[in-house]
């Protein structure tokens, strides 16, 4: 009885350790992208700076989600939104895109503290089940100050290369 009850007690203890660091990611995460709040500035080919604005970070909801404004005031139509918020013990973020879709990631850290992943979960209002949409997604933090993130898209089941967009972005002073 005594051994079983120890067993008992560690294994408890292990999930509430494992729920802490699970919660403890997610409040890293969300953390992590507050970072962001500010105007980033596009660089170029070659790292110099743009005069557009690449996205806009603000924190909403009493600090509870993150929103971002990607291409700010685009004169074609091509403004995006994207919101990170946590849900229970992991962040989520909507993708509100320009074709009308909206796909769902989760954000994960990495074992590089300076990047994260977001992951595929879900996606709504998607015009078939062939149609391109945004997959996955990495954001690398360069500092303070510098951001790439990279983006890739699916279209008729499969993520490649070709489908992948890299941003350059720089914090605005």
């Amino acid at each position: 009885m005594r051994i079983r009850t120890a067993i008992s007690g560690t294994a408890l203890l292990a999930l509430t350790l494992a729920g802490s660091n699970a919660a403890a990611d997610e409040e890293g995460v969300m953390d992590r992208l507050a970072t962001l709040q500010g105007d980033w500035i596009m660089l170029d080919e070659n790292g110099a700076e743009t005069e557009m604005v690449g996205s806009t970070f603000r924190l909403t909801a009493g600090g509870s989600a993150l929103v971002e404004v990607m291409a700010p005031g685009s004169p074609d139509g091509y403004e995006m939104v994207n919101m990170y918020h946590a849900d229970g013990d992991r962040v989520l973020m909507t993708h509100y895109c320009a074709a009308g879709n909206q796909p769902r990631m989760e954000v994960k850290a990495t074992d590089d503290e300076n990047r994260l992943e977001l992951r595929f979960e879900s996606v709504t209002n998607l015009a078939s089940p062939e149609a391109e949409h945004m997959h996955q997604a990495e954001y690398i933090f360069r500092g303070d100050d510098r951001l790439t993130t990279r983006w890739w898209s699916m279209q008729d089941g499969k993520v490649s290369e070709e489908n992948h967009v890299t941003i350059e972005l720089k914090r605005k002073k």
